[in-house]
């Protein structure tokens, strides 16, 4: 469902069985195949302590009751979560770093990247609601990737930050470029007007080092050279 025609519900954005998408690291495009999916929520997911008026959160990961991150899989697995989070209270402001520590997402070009407060670069809840949550801050989240996140509440009362974490997750077969049975995926990804995505990990302007190719077999590879494959 189009909300404002600027977000969307991440259900309607999942992939199923069979379906195509493509990783940009910063040394290129990954391309991987849908072979089996499987549904995971935490909800309601408690990230915080209550946040008193105008205090923030220090960036930390979301983790489990064994202390496990949620978000992350083993190197050694082919899998891809891709995962959206809803929030509450609507006020409540999300900043992300992905990968943890290095890079802040929603980051304006001459402004640079948003402090935990700021009045930019964040998620509220009001973009992706605790009970829907949407594709405004859409993650796609390969093997050995960890994020973290700070959370800002901006109003003069306290608050009780509560989270839905939404996450699809993949079992994968990566298209290899030098296969040609796998080729003619690879084209369909990057066609011109194909709905499949191409989704960064990281932001459009950086992405995480690609250290899988001993883990999936394949190597990465540019827009352009997948284009004239």
């Amino acid at each position: 469902m189009d909300n404002d025609g600027a977000r969307t519900y991440i259900d309607e954005k999942f992939h199923d069985t069979g379906d195509l998408f493509a990783l940009r690291y910063n040394g290129g495009l990954v391309f991987v195949e849908v072979l089996s999916t499987s549904e995971i929520k935490f909800a309601p997911y408690s990230p915080v302590d209550v946040l008193s008026p105008e205090s923030r959160s220090e960036y930390a990961r979301l983790n489990d009751e064994d202390d496990d991150d949620i978000l992350f899989s083993e190197r050694r697995k082919k899998l891809v979560t891709h995962a959206a989070i809803g929030q509450s209270p609507s006020s409540l402001r999300r900043y992300t770093n992905y990968p943890e520590g290095e890079n802040r997402l929603r980051k304006i070009e001459n402004i640079g990247p948003p402090s935990s407060g700021d009045d930019y670069g964040y998620v509220d809840g009001g973009q992706s609601p605790f009970e829907f949550p949407t594709d405004v801050e859409e993650l796609y989240v390969p093997p050995g990737q960890h994020l973290d996140f700070s959370f800002y509440n901006p109003t003069n009362r306290t608050v009780d930050p509560v989270l839905n974490i939404k996450m699809r997750q993949y079992n994968i077969r990566p298209l290899n470029p030098n296969n040609n049975a796998d080729v003619q995926g690879i084209k369909r990804i990057v066609a011109t007007g194909s709905p499949m995505p191409i989704a960064n990990v990281g932001d459009s302007d950086r992405q995480a080092s690609y250290d899988l190719q001993d883990h999936w077999g394949v190597e990465a590879i540019t827009y352009q050279e997948a284009r004239n494959l």
